[in-house]
C-alpha cells in the first residue's frame, strides 16, 4: 500500500528531544490532547452554532477546524516543528467538508428522528469524515513518525465509532426531552469519543517512533 525505506538523517533538535523522552512522559501529551481536543469543540461553539447541515458550510467548518487544531497545535507545540501547520491543515480540511455534500460534520445534527438511521448515517458518514481528516492530517505526521499511515485508519474508524454514538444518543435525549441543546451533549459526545481514541493512538504511534528510533539511531520516514 505503502512503500518504505530508511534514510540515515540527521534529525532536527525538536525532534531528537522528543524522541529521547521515557514512555511515561507521552502521558502528560495524551491529556493534553484529549483535554485540548474537548476544550476546543466547546471553544468553537462561540464561533459556531450547532445546526442542522443546510445552516453550516465551508466558513464554519474553517473556523471550527482552526479552533480545534489550534488547540491540538499547543500540545503538538513541544516537539513537532512548524506545528502551526497541523491547524492549517485541520481548517482546511474541515472548511473543504463544509463545502461539500457532506458539510461540516462535527458541528451539525441530522434531521431525522429515526434511531437506526442515525447509527447507520454516523457511521458512514464519520467513516468518510475520518479518512479525509486523517488524510491531510498523515501528511504533516508522515514526516515524523513510524507507521503513520495508521493515523488515517484510526481516524475512519474513530470518527465512524463517535459520530454513530453521539448522533445516537443526541436523538434519544432530544426525544426525552424535546430540546435541542440535546444535539450538543450529543456531538460533545462524539468529540470525546474522537479525542480519546486519537489521543490514545497518538501516543502508541510516538511510543513507537522511540522505541526505533532507539534501536536504529535514525529516523524512519513513509513515502
Amino acid at each position: 500500500m505503502f512503500e518504505t525505506r530508511d534514510r540515515s538523517m540527521k534529525p532536527s533538535n525538536s525532534i531528537l528531544s522528543a524522541l529521547r523522552i521515557q514512555h511515561s512522559e507521552f502521558m502528560p501529551f495524551c491529556l493534553q490532547w484529549v483535554l485540548g481536543t474537548f476544550l476546543g469543540f466547546f471553544l468553537s461553539l462561540l464561533f459556531v452554532e450547532v445546526g442542522e447541515k443546510a445552516e453550516l458550510g465551508a466558513i464554519e467548518g474553517i473556523v471550527g477546524g482552526a479552533i480545534i487544531g489550534l488547540m491540538q497545535t499547543l500540545a503538538f507545540s513541544q516537539w513537532l516543528p512548524l506545528a502551526w501547520l497541523w491547524m492549517l491543515a485541520n481548517a482546511i480540511a474541515w472548511g473543504l467538508l463544509g463545502l461539500s455534500d457532506f458539510g461540516a460534520i462535527g458541528w451539525y445534527a441530522p434531521t431525522t428522528d429515526l434511531l437506526g438511521i442515525r447509527l447507520t448515517d454516523g457511521a458512514m458518514f464519520g467513516a468518510i469524515a475520518g479518512l479525509w481528516l486523517g488524510i491531510w492530517q498523515w501528511l504533516i505526521l508522515r514526516k515524523y513518525l513510524f507507521d503513520a499511515w495508521r493515523w488515517i485508519l484510526v481516524n475512519l474508524g474513530s470518527w465512524s465509532l463517535a459520530l454513530a454514538v453521539g448522533w445516537g444518543l443526541g436523538g434519544i435525549l432530544r426525544a426525552i426531552t424535546n430540546l435541542f441543546v440535546s444535539e450538543v451533549i450529543g456531538l460533545a459526545i462524539t468529540w470525546t469519543i474522537v479525542s480519546s481514541t486519537t489521543g490514545l493512538a497518538l501516543t502508541g504511534l510516538m511510543s513507537q517512533t522511540l522505541i526505533y528510533y532507539r534501536k536504529f539511531g535514525k529516523a524512519r520516514f513513509i513515502e
